[in-house]
């Protein structure tokens, strides 16, 4: 299952995740390095010093995920500076009142 905007693929299914019970705001690309590293947690009584292999793997991968996601907020940024740009050098002036999604 592929995410939309994101070049990271979905791996866990739904099925996996919920069999694991992971909590639904950790529910993304990144699910299939959390169980496993939850589960070693559980059988490592969550000493901070096991698991660190499974615990870098996951960090990294929402690491990415999050330079992704600032990455393209910056891209939408620049469009948008782009767009007011050569609309005030097209001598149109900036509206006062936004624009709503139904005017």
């Amino acid at each position: 299952m592929e995410v939309e905007g994101s070049s990271k693929q979905m791996i866990a299914t739904q099925q996996e995740m919920v069999e694991n019970r992971v909590p639904l705001p950790y529910r993304d690309q990144c699910a299939h390095l959390l169980i496993p590293l939850n589960k070693c947690r559980q059988a490592e009584l969550y000493l901070p010093w096991k698991c660190e292999e499974q615990r870098h793997a996951y960090e990294k991968c929402e690491y990415e995920l999050v330079m992704e996601r600032m990455l393209k907020m910056q891209k939408i940024r620049e469009e948008e500076a782009n767009k007011i740009k050569q609309s005030q050098s097209h001598g149109s002036p900036i509206p006062l009142i936004p624009k709503t999604a139904n005017a």
